[in-house]
């Protein structure tokens, strides 16, 4: 597998089968101008293709997960923009495009969310496989008190709390603490202080180790299939799947293991990492 890409506005470190990245523009909380975005495009096509990486945890550098878009820079892009081109549609598209694949994305993505998590970082805390969260932490949906809308995070809020508290977060702007977004069920894990972070951190990230790669990626695609398929259908998919995953080399180890009462070790990562 080719090396990481090589990044700024993102700061990469790989431990293992472990992935850390960090927004990394804490002077501006972290907030997404178009060299993050690009680099976030790069990361997730490489996460697409890399097998030796299995945890993607997604954090911020200063204290801060992720302001969301950097307003500074796309007023500039508007004020700017040539005649006939229409830069902030095509920035949104690229965003929302960039929410899917990165929701679809085979490894296990938490997110680590202290400080600020507003517009988009709220985005990212929601489509998060798995979310931890500082009790400090601030979360809002500020778009409409910049007479825009919070388009593109929308879908993620929507399935992680549902329609009407969605709704009202984004029409009253409602910011809101660790401890409420907790109670909505955006964090999965709640801490305390920065040591219960941490310490949670590599509790959650060690019991994704135990589960097998391919089962945990083919896992995320059945559940992403959830209310998109026809009844029917959706049982044929899960079958598929499910008697793919069984005949696998790693279904075979996971039931060696069982039988044989040891941990199991799974040749997906035997033979790439």
């Amino acid at each position: 597998m080719s090396s990481l890409p090589q990044c700024e506005a993102l700061l990469l470190k790989k431990e293992g089968a472990r992935l850390y990245v960090t927004f990394n523009r804490p002077e501006r909380r972290n907030a997404i101008n178009n060299q993050m975005a690009q680099e976030i495009a790069e990361l997730v096509s490489h996460l697409e293709q890399d097998s030796t990486i299995r945890v993607v945890i997604l954090r911020g550098a200063g204290g801060n997960f992720c302001a969301g878009g950097d307003i500074k820079e796309r007023k500039a892009l508007s004020d700017n923009a040539a005649p006939g081109t229409d830069p902030a549609y095509d920035r949104n598209y690229r965003s929302g495009m960039m929410f899917v694949r990165m929701s679809r994305i085979p490894q296990t993505l938490i997110a680590v969310v202290e400080g600020a998590a507003m517009g988009g970082g709220f985005g990212y805390a929601c489509l998060a496989d798995i979310t931890i969260m500082h009790q400090e932490a601030r979360l809002g949906m500020p778009e409409t008190t910049l007479g825009i809308a919070p388009a593109q995070i929308s879908p993620y809020v929507v399935k992680r709390i549902g329609k009407s508290e969605a709704l009202h977060m984004a029409l009253t702007a409602r910011r809101i603490n660790g401890e409420e977004a907790h109670r909505l069920g955006i964090s999965h894990y709640l801490c305390a202080d920065d040591q219960a972070l941490e310490e949670t951190i590599e509790t959650v990230v060690s019991n994704v180790e135990k589960c097998g790669p391919i089962a945990n990626a083919v896992t995320k695609e059945i559940i992403s299939k959830v209310g998109t398929l026809a009844d029917e259908d959706m049982v044929k998919f899960a079958a598929q799947k499910f008697a793919e995953m069984n005949g696998s080399e790693e279904g075979k180890e996971g039931h060696a293991a069982f039988v044989e009462k040891r941990q199991p070790v799974w040749p997906s990562l035997e033979k790439k990492v």
